[in-house]
């Protein structure tokens, strides 16, 4: 199971580029159909997640231990546009905090932001069809014209029946390994007690022990797309890795517990292992890599 996990996530990796943190933050619109396009409302979340210190391995060499800190603030909204339309818009600050090694190119702390746009079209009971735009910022110092990147989209979602919905689409994204990736998505209420998303960027399989109370197990995948500092290594050997675009990704397994503390505030508290960590630097063909390690997570979701 342990493999069969980590296989599939392999090969999703590269569309956390774009989707940059829809899936560790507790805000996540495309692990469910869109609402209603007379619904609105207001949904803010914040994500705090640990990954314990593992060994870096970079040019075939491991010189020592890196963990990582992660803190994401999110904040959407849902605005109707008239019986069949309807706009998502959501602003996300990404921030990772990493240990330095001495002579791998991991930076200290990765900062950015980004702001996801989705229209939607109602087309009848059952469909549902999105165009997908997300522009971003890579970094927040020294910021230049190559500092600003944008992906996007097309997705449709069926609904066979009221507890079944399947997605399906096309993300482009120039900053990615892959341009063009597919996406596959399952939103599924098997019965009143257990439910099952299955895509990117969550797979989770739920049971609500009662109304506000909920235990999971799945996997997750954490990242973000940024630019490196122009001063992340001093030797000239290393120079091209300053100022160079660069993925990092983590896909952790493990399992959780979310419940309603109160009307619209959600908590989740998580545990589990990162078990495949990088951080890839697309246009050098290089990347570092990190040994599986124990993670913790907690995240706080208001809706409004």
């Amino acid at each position: 199971m342990h493999n069969f996990f980590r296989a599939g996530f392999v090969i999703a990796l590269p569309v956390v580029s774009a989707l940059a943190q829809e899936n560790a933050a507790t805000l996540n619109y495309n692990s469910l159909p869109p609402p209603s396009p007379r619904e609105s409302g207001w949904e803010t979340g914040v994500n705090a997640a640990y990954v314990g210190g593992s060994s870096a391995k970079f040019n075939g060499q491991r010189r020592g231990d890196s963990d990582a800190f992660n803190f994401n603030v999110e904040a959407g909204t849902r605005i109707p546009l008239g019986e069949e339309w309807s706009l998502n818009v959501k602003l996300a600050s990404d921030n990772f905090f990493f240990d330095q090694v001495a002579g791998d190119p991991i930076p200290s702390s990765v900062h950015t932001l980004r702001l996801n746009m989705r229209v939607n079209r109602q087309l009848n009971e059952q469909w549902t069809v999105s165009g997908l735009l997300m522009p971003s910022l890579y970094r927040f110092e020294n910021v230049g014209q190559n500092d600003l990147g944008i992906a996007g989209g097309i997705m449709a979602m069926y609904r066979v029946t009221p507890s079944l919905t399947l997605k399906m689409g096309v993300l482009a994204d120039p900053d990615s390994d892959i341009k063009l990736l597919p996406l596959l998505g399952v939103h599924w209420v098997i019965n009143e007690h257990y439910s099952l998303d299955v895509g990117i960027p969550r797979t989770r399989l739920t049971y609500k022990v009662s109304s506000d109370w909920q235990i999971y197990a799945g996997a997750d995948l954490s990242g973000t797309t940024f630019r490196s500092s122009d001063r992340l290594v001093s030797t000239p050997a290393s120079s091209r890795y300053n100022d160079a675009l660069a993925n990092y990704r983590d896909v952790r397994l493990g399992v959780g517990t979310g419940t309603e503390i109160t009307s619209g505030i959600r908590m989740e508290v998580e545990a589990g292992y990162s078990v495949y960590r990088e951080i890839k630097y697309t246009h050098l063909d290089t990347t570092v890599k990190f040994n599986p390690a124990p993670y913790v997570r907690l995240g706080l979701t208001v809706k409004f």
